[in-house]
């Protein structure tokens, strides 16, 4: 069933994640795009995943309101959907879009694809694949089981193939696990 927002509004976003977050409110689009923009002195990237249809316009407008599209990645609808790329595209020609290689069957398709900016992996791929998203001036993002889970070996594999983005559960120990497998080479 569909709940307005201010149904949304009422319910508790934290408590779900973990008890120490409970009373967390979901926050609009809006306030997300106002958070991301006043810490611009951190260098992070957001994947934004599109899941609703014809929203596209509305976002993107949102993000340039705030000045935060430089750092929001589409995902969602977007990496399998032509028409959600073209209207992001349409909005506007900066906004980033991903389209995804589930299998490396797929990964030929993905990095041809001319109206997306990153190749989105749901496998680890090899450093082939990765060099020939960075010689077709493109970038690349992991998502899914292969990093989600608290896997440091396979996130160490992204980092070492070249990716530019990993999505995981476990953000603060894939920032430990990257920055240890730095500092020992």
């Amino acid at each position: 069933s569909m709940l307005s927002l201010a149904d949304v509004r009422k319910l508790d976003a934290g408590r779900w994640f973990d008890p120490r977050f409970a009373g967390e409110k979901v926050p609009t689009v809006d306030e997300v795009f106002q958070l991301i923009a006043k810490y611009r002195q951190h260098d992070i990237l957001v994947a934004v995943d599109l899941k609703a249809g014809d929203v596209e316009h509305d976002v993107v407008r949102l993000a340039q309101k705030h000045k935060v599209l430089d750092r929001l990645l589409f995902i969602g609808k977007t990496i399998s959907d032509p028409h959600v790329r073209e209207n992001l595209k349409d909005a506007s020609p900066k906004a980033q879009t991903a389209v995804v290689a589930n299998h490396p069957d797929e990964f030929t398709a993905a990095l041809a694809a001319s109206d997306g900016d990153w190749v989105y992996f749901r496998y680890l791929p090899t450093q082939q694949q990765g060099k020939a998203v960075r010689h077709a001036g493109k970038r690349a993002f992991i998502a899914g089981a292969t990093v989600s889970g608290n896997l440091p070996k396979n996130w160490k594999r992204a980092a070492e193939v070249g990716l530019d983005a990993v999505l995981t559960d476990y953000p603060l120990e894939l920032r430990t696990t990257l920055k240890a497998a730095a500092a020992s080479e």
